[in-house]
């Protein structure tokens, strides 16, 4: 399996452009207390931008970040939105600050950091979300085919917990099996969870 730095993201993106939107989306904006208020959202590897589109569609406005720019060419659909987009090109362990917004959403890209810059953008993403912010991301398990990577984050369900003290946990789901990434097989561990700031 290639390191995340050679991965082909744009092709992988280009690929993925029509998939829709994830059931996560709808349960992040429930918890966070639906489309009455919208605010803000941070969509972190934002990727070919379903997930991200769909938020502003329901009136929320996002700053979408990834290293591949698939999203961008996409941002003509704002017209057909009532919110919006902000995309931001650069990698998500090189921001400094996020902006304050009430929902923070990641799949599939945070343990792609790595354990070091996880750590260190995790108190970011927490200090960006008021009482009341919702997180909504996958980690990597410990069963995962990448585990053995150093470059990859892949955690133990304790340590997931430890991240989210002080949240209330709504919801999780776990991914356990087996599956592919590109042209490869892969045994997918990818555990999601929906926790609501306490404090």
């Amino acid at each position: 399996m290639d390191t995340a730095e050679k991965v082909d993201w744009a092709a992988l993106n280009v690929h993925a452009a029509g998939r829709p939107a994830r059931r996560l989306v709808a349960k992040a904006i429930a918890a966070a207390g639906g489309d009455r208020q919208p605010g803000v959202v941070l969509d972190l590897g934002a990727g070919a931008g379903a997930d991200s589109l769909q938020f502003a569609r329901r009136g929320w406005t996002v700053h979408a970040y990834d290293t591949d720019d698939t999203l961008a060419a996409r941002l003509v659909e704002n017209e057909r939105m009532t919110g919006s987009v902000e995309f931001h090109h650069t990698d998500i362990a090189a921001v400094d600050a996020f902006p304050a917004a009430q929902i923070v959403y990641s799949t599939y890209t945070l343990g792609l950091l790595g354990p070091t810059a996880l750590e260190e953008t995790w108190a970011k993403l927490v200090a960006a979300l008021p009482r009341g912010g919702v997180m909504a991301v996958d980690m990597f398990g410990v069963n995962d085919t990448w585990a053995d990577r150093p470059d990859i984050a892949t955690l133990p369900l304790e340590q997931i917990d430890a991240m989210f003290r002080g949240f209330h946990i709504i919801d999780r789901t776990v991914r356990d099996e087996d599956g592919r990434f590109l042209a490869d097989k892969k045994h997918w561990h990818v555990i999601t969870t929906l926790a609501r700031k306490l404090g």
